[in-house]
């Protein structure tokens, strides 16, 4: 597989001019052939590699934005909607899923996601919190850990990473050592654990990552990390952070009373909605 020159350095392509810095996104390539539909404000970013054999989007973003994803997909990248061969979410949650349905082409996710999404799983893909409709979404293919996409000029392999939630994937090029990390590493920061998530898995999945070789990550908010040893860095911070916040809420609760302790009511069955 052919090396990338050493000297690439990511640019800066456009700046949404039409649908503005709430709506809209900021256009960056990244690396040959792998452009960054960077969010500034609510939802994810996209990321989208164009391939010798195939044009894949990880992730289709909050679908407030779609406007303006088409916008500077066809003015800038010069391609539309259906020259996207397939589609990966890297989890369940609203801002990563919600403008899939302005896709034609099939729509990948690991199996843990997949479920939750055609099932409309409200309490964990959370649309209707934000007004948005997440009912009768289809997953095509359902990915399992390991799993290869070969896009011809670039290879991903599906890397399981619960924590953030049970359904969370990475996306990793092997040869290229990068790594498009969802919602499951972040440069200075921890990722949110919600329902259908673990922190104990959460710290499992970082520890795994731990053990690849990874020379830049690409968050889905945030910066870019770049540079081995500065990923690295990152990792190891986000794992003893995460210990210690597991700690210390295991030491709060262990430090109560069990006088009045009861099992805690089922989480789709509360007396008061807190969706």
């Amino acid at each position: 597989m052919p090396q990338e020159s050493k000297e690439f350095e990511p640019r800066l392509i456009k700046e949404d001019d039409m649908y503005g810095e709430l709506e809209g996104y900021r256009l960056n390539l990244l690396r040959p052939n792998v452009y960054q539909f960077y969010s500034r404000t609510a939802g994810c970013h996209i990321f989208l590699i164009i391939g010798d054999d195939l044009n894949v989007l990880i992730d289709t973003g909050i679908i407030t934005k779609f406007n303006s994803f088409n916008y500077l997909l066809t003015t800038e990248i010069g391609l539309k909607v259906e020259d996207i061969g397939l589609v990966i979410n890297t989890h369940e949650h609203f801002d990563h899923i919600s403008a899939n349905a302005y896709f034609h082409c099939p729509i990948a996710a690991h199996r843990w996601a997949a479920v939750k999404i055609q099932h409309s799983d409200e309490l964990i893909t959370k649309g209707k919190k934000w007004g948005i409709d997440l009912t009768d979404m289809k997953i095509n293919l359902w990915l399992e850990d390991r799993n290869i996409i070969d896009l011809g000029n670039t290879m991903l392999k599906v890397i399981e990473t619960p924590g953030h939630t049970s359904g969370c994937i990475c996306l990793y090029e092997p040869y290229k050592n990068y790594l498009f990390s969802g919602d499951m590493l972040f440069k200075g920061t921890l990722s949110n654990i919600y329902e259908s998530g673990s922190i104990s898995e959460y710290i499992d999945s970082l520890e795994l990552l731990d053990t690849l070789k990874i020379n830049t990550f690409y968050p889905s908010h945030g910066h870019s990390v770049i540079g081995a040893d500065l990923v690295a860095q990152e990792i190891k911070t986000s794992i003893e952070n995460a210990k210690n916040a597991l700690h210390t809420f295991v030491n709060r609760i262990k430090s109560k009373s069990l006088g009045k302790a009861r099992p805690p009511p089922s989480l789709y069955n509360r007396e008061k909605e807190d969706l």
